[in-house]
């Protein structure tokens, strides 16, 4: 099951510039689950963010620093801190290569641009942001990084439509520097994942490379019945020094059936209670 054919990247319906939200997901720091906790959007001259539904109910769940949970919109003409210190000062001597990882322009490389392109994630960070999946006129569109590159050689076995598929560092770093933009891939089912019962990998070439992100993988899984009308693409690849989770970028377009939605339960819904 996949959702696969050749397309032009230039056709995606959403461009980058046209990015204005993000789903904002946090790592519980006990169990490792991925939680949506936020939305975050920027409309060119105002940042806004509300927590979800779904953080109101998390157990135990601390407010991040600067954004208390309240059911109101946090409204600011400035990227909160928190979100700020995921971005890359121009000064710094590195800044022109990590713009090239994210595959932008230094001089295009705004703080949104930079959150959108990284996922803002730092080295042991519990934070991370996602785009937030679009369904225009019955098609999907929904881009991703994808998730635990590096985990796959050195991890046990992934089992694939019954088959475990077991990769060796030198077999996962050849095909991901194989990858060309515009490149079909496939997103296939996982078995017996302990973390994800409903866990997509993304695959080339029959190698496992990654994951798609889990608030994504039981929705994906739906869509594999509209295989046929729908495709998977490369939108950006990043060399080896890059850091693991900005290496490969997925876009997915499918057909979406009538009342398909990636968040049926409403937990992505604006904090108000």
């Amino acid at each position: 099951m996949s959702l696969v054919s050749v397309s032009n990247p230039q056709l995606a319906p959403d461009t980058d510039s046209s990015v204005h939200e993000l789903l904002v997901l946090w790592q519980h720091p006990d169990t490792r689950r991925i939680h949506p906790i936020g939305r975050f959007c920027f409309d060119g001259t105002e940042y806004t963010f509300d927590y979800t539904q779904h953080a109101g109910n998390i157990a135990n769940f601390r407010p991040l620093p600067g954004l208390p949970l309240v059911p109101d919109t946090y409204r600011a003409s400035r990227m909160p801190t928190l979100f700020r210190q995921r971005t890359m000062s121009s000064h710094r001597p590195d800044f022109a290569s990590a713009m090239a990882d994210l595959g932008i322009s230094p001089d295009m490389a705004t703080p949104w641009e930079q959150i959108v392109h990284s996922g803002g994630r730092r080295a042991g960070d519990t934070l991370q942001f996602m785009q937030m999946p679009a369904i225009r006129a019955g098609r999907l569109h929904a881009r991703f990084l994808t998730n635990g590159i590096r985990h796959v050689p050195v991890g046990g076995a992934i089992n694939l439509d019954g088959t475990p598929h077991r990769v060796s560092s030198e077999e996962h770093e050849r095909v991901l520097s194989s990858l060309i933009v515009g490149q079909s891939v496939e997103i296939l089912p996982e078995r017996n994942n302990p973390e994800d019962e409903n866990s997509m990998v993304v695959t080339s070439q029959g190698v496992p490379l990654g994951w798609a992100p889990r608030v994504l993988s039981e929705g994906l899984r739906a869509l594999g019945v509209t295989e046929g009308s729908g495709r998977t693409t490369v939108v950006r690849t990043a060399g080896p020094t890059a850091p693991p989770h900005v290496r490969l970028v997925i876009d997915v377009e499918a057909d979406a059936p009538i009342g398909f939605s990636f968040d049926r339960a409403g937990d992505w819904d604006p904090y108000r209670a």
